[in-house]
């Protein structure tokens, strides 16, 4: 089955769905699924992503420093 016409099947499924806890799963599991990953690896849902963002953007706006490329490379060399 191609993944349009199961993306299709599954939409139409969820929109019968009259189950509450059954709809919070199905939104748990889409908060939950790999979005991106970090540098050192570790995973991140849409969520965590988005929120690691808003951090980053957050401590940006409030002056804080972060890496300039130089220090940036030498990190990474270092590994």
């Amino acid at each position: 089955m191609k993944i349009e016409t199961q993306r299709k099947n599954i939409v139409h499924r969820i929109l019968e769905v009259q189950n509450a806890q059954l709809l919070n799963k199905i939104e748990k599991l889409l908060d939950n699924e790999t979005y991106n990953f970090m540098a050192s690896g570790k995973p991140l849902s849409k969520k965590k992503y988005t929120n690691h963002l808003t951090e980053i953007m957050i401590a940006s706006d409030a002056g804080e420093r972060g890496y300039d490329t130089k220090s940036a490379r030498e990190k990474i060399v270092r590994r």
